[in-house]
């Protein structure tokens, strides 16, 4: 599992990205968060030249004592993808963050390819606006959907502001111009 750098992400021809679903009340991954690693782990099995970048410190609240992408990450090992194949972005907190994060961490060091976001259904269109408005119209970015789980259905009801919130975001900004995306994104940050 490689954390820092972009390790041998160059050699595989296709990325998977998993946005993280939070913790519940008592630290434990959500069920929202476990789907998710179990729909990244069968897209890697179908996908034996799949890296996987895990995203995710956590959403609200204090940190854990691990984030959702180890959390995830470890879930996907364990479901027998090898750990060279996994990769950690461990400190955005939101949508944004994960596209961010991960571009700057990542993607930004290697040649444009097919990616896969795997998220849960009512999360799916506002990831791809995020990822897309990132990274620019040379990545091709999917959409893989993870199993609807509980607490998704109770978080799918703010998922129309958070739309908003998201194209508001990126408003006049030319799709992959990452130096303006990230000073804003930072500038929210600090906030």
């Amino acid at each position: 599992m490689t954390k820092d750098g972009d390790g041998d992400l160059a050699g595989f021809p296709e990325v998977a990205v998993v946005l993280g679903g939070g913790f519940s009340a008592n630290g434990e991954p959500s069920a929202s968060t476990t789907a998710r690693a179990r729909a990244a782990s069968h897209l890697a099995q179908k996908r034996p030249s799949l890296a996987i970048i895990t995203s995710g410190s956590h959403g609200e609240g204090a940190a854990p004592t691990k984030s959702e992408a180890a959390v995830m990450a470890d879930l996907i090992a364990a479901a027998g993808v090898p750990r060279e194949r996994l990769f950690l972005e461990e400190r955005s907190r939101d949508t944004i963050g994960n596209a961010v994060e991960v571009a700057a961490r990542y993607l930004a060091k290697i040649e444009p390819r097919p990616i896969y976001l795997v998220t849960s259904p009512f999360h799916l269109e506002r990831a791809l606006v995020v990822f897309r408005n990132v990274l620019g119209f040379a990545w091709q970015v999917q959409a893989v959907a993870a199993e609807d789980t509980d607490d998704d259905l109770k978080r799918a009801n703010s998922e129309t502001s958070f739309l908003q919130e998201t194209f508001t975001f990126f408003e006049g900004i030319r799709p992959g111009d990452m130096a303006t995306i990230d000073k804003k994104y930072r500038a929210r940050q600090v906030r």
